[in-house]
């Protein structure tokens, strides 16, 4: 007699247990988005699709999502905004059917991360949709400029998004290992309190209670996020006011990422001195 292969939905959560406390102050990926995606990795499963099929599936979907939003017909907007959110549950499928049936390799992790093009170039893509649709905008002739003023304030958002990634990435390539070592081994030389204001640092329960600065700023950094806040800003017409909040916020981000970065790398460089 032939045995069930297919896990059930519990295996498929339990193979996500070690994301959980990430996602622990997300409530819109822990609460709407992981639950839905488990739900269609359980169906996915079934019908045979394979992690890189579904990979290739949200990039299709996140492309047509693009077409959509930079179209100048209004009712193709709610198209746009509801295939983006579609696509981000499909890159919680992808890899849930790897964990799930241990298929993770290095081709389906290299599809996940190339389908980050859609991160990319989301907020030149609102952008977009502002200046083809200065009827969704509080403001549509700002400065005098019209709405290609809110065109290169979503390129500028897109670029500081971009350049926070880049901050990081290069601090985890050449700091972050020596000054983790260096704190691992007990020596220490920045107090506990510089620590947790990390502005990008991973939340976990070991660290202190999180303030809700912190908490803000960790949702503001996921895609859940500004898909939420898309759809009202789509409902109540300020498409604008997102992109200059926006720019703002990450305006402020990369600076302070440059003073900590710099702060930590500076004192890395006295330590060794020593």
């Amino acid at each position: 007699m032939a045995t069930n292969v297919f896990p059930t939905l519990k295996e498929i959560r339990e193979t996500h247990a070690w994301k959980r406390e990430y996602e622990r102050y997300l409530p819109l990926s822990r609460f709407v988005f992981r639950p839905t995606g488990f739900l269609l990795t359980w169906l996915a499963i079934r019908i045979g699709l394979a992690s890189e099929v579904v990979s290739w599936l949200s990039g299709l979907v996140g492309l047509i999502a693009y077409l959509c939003l930079m179209s100048s017909h209004e009712q193709l907007l709610p198209i746009g905004i509801g295939l983006l959110c579609f696509f981000n549950l499909l890159d919680c499928v992808d890899g849930s059917i790897a964990r799930t049936m241990k298929t993770e390799n290095p081709y389906g992790k290299f599809l996940d991360s190339i389908m980050g093009w859609i991160d990319m170039g989301f907020w030149a893509l609102i952008g977009i949709t502002a200046y083809r649709n200065p009827g969704l905008l509080y403001c549509s002739d700002p400065l005098g400029y019209g709405s290609v003023f809110w065109l290169v304030v979503g390129g500028l958002v897109s670029y500081f998004f971009i350049l926070t990634g880049f901050l990081e990435g290069t601090f985890d390539q050449c700091i972050r290992r020596e000054w983790n070592s260096i704190n691992k081994k007990g020596n220490t030389i920045v107090n506990n309190n510089d620590t947790d204001k990390n502005v990008e640092q991973v939340f976990t329960r070991k660290t202190p209670p999180f303030s809700i600065v912190r908490v803000i700023c960790h949702n503001l950094r996921v895609r859940e996020t500004h898909y939420f806040l898309l759809i009202l800003a789509y409902l109540g017409k300020v498409i604008d006011l997102l992109l200059i909040a926006f720019l703002f916020y990450y305006i402020m981000h990369v600076i302070l990422l440059l003073i900590t970065y710099c702060k930590r790398g500076r004192q890395l460089c006295d330590f060794l001195k020593k």
